[in-house]
């Protein structure tokens, strides 16, 4: 029969049956913890296949378009245009001309943006003004998706969509970065759809509460190319 073991604080060494209990509970709670860990790791979902080639700057030539937000035609393709930081591109005095530009690519699947050093953009001088690619109506639709800001969901953060993103997301828009709705097709596959107002016009402010909303939007669906552009009032914007 054992004598129970009692133990001082202030003693060197605890007593033996007390020690080895006490390093296999440690060892246990540490085992538990990392194994806790790793399937918290493997649970979690996988950031999007996304590129921002962040301090690889670029030159680019081709036909600069302002509507619905600024996008550089090029023979490689088309490359949404903003600003550095938090800000969009404002320049519709080079619509419809040939420019050259220096920028850093962002790119997510198909879907491309440049993030173009301002000072470098300028008109080609002697260069004919491009006749831009007309936009095919593809009618009416109702979609379902999130509000995103387009930057960051090409590339410039990961990830670049959800609540975890909303604060982002807002200042980006407000700082004139195009909005879009980010769908998804039956096989799960995402689509970047450039939202406007359904006149056109160019969406900021007026949207940011609905931003990372699952939302259902009924609106006009415009391509160009690999563009596509969804024409809809804020006013008819449905939480779901």
């Amino acid at each position: 029969m054992h004598e129970p073991e009692f133990y001082v604080g202030y003693l060197t060494h605890a007593p033996p049956r007390l020690s080895r209990f006490l390093r296999r509970a440690v060892a246990a709670i540490a085992a538990a913890a990392a194994a806790g860990a790793v399937l918290l790791a493997l649970g979690q979902a996988p950031f999007a296949g996304s590129t921002f080639e962040y301090g690889q700057v670029r030159a680019y030539e081709g036909l600069m378009m302002d509507w619905p937000y600024p996008m550089l035609i090029t023979p490689a393709g088309r490359y949404l245009l903003v600003a550095p930081g938090k800000h969009g591109l404002h320049v519709p005095e080079l619509d419809g001309q040939q420019v050259r530009l220096q920028g850093t690519l962002i790119r997510r699947g198909e879907d491309r943006m440049l993030e173009v050093l301002p000072e470098t953009l300028e008109p080609l001088a002697g260069r004919a003004l491009g006749a831009e690619p007309a936009w095919t109506d593809l009618g009416d639709v109702v979609l379902t998706g999130e509000v995103v800001d387009s930057k960051c969901f090409l590339g410039a953060m990961n990830p670049g969509q959800g609540k975890v993103h909303r604060d982002c997301a807002v200042r980006c828009i407000s700082g004139g970065v195009p909005p879009a709705f980010l769908v998804r097709d039956a096989g799960g596959a995402a689509r970047v759809l450039l939202l406007t107002g359904r006149d056109g016009r160019r969406l900021g402010r007026e949207i940011l509460d609905f931003v990372a909303e699952p939302l259902t939007i009924p609106g006009r669906l415009k391509k160009q190319g690999t563009a596509l552009v969804l024409q809809a009032d804020p006013s008819d914007f449905r939480r779901e």
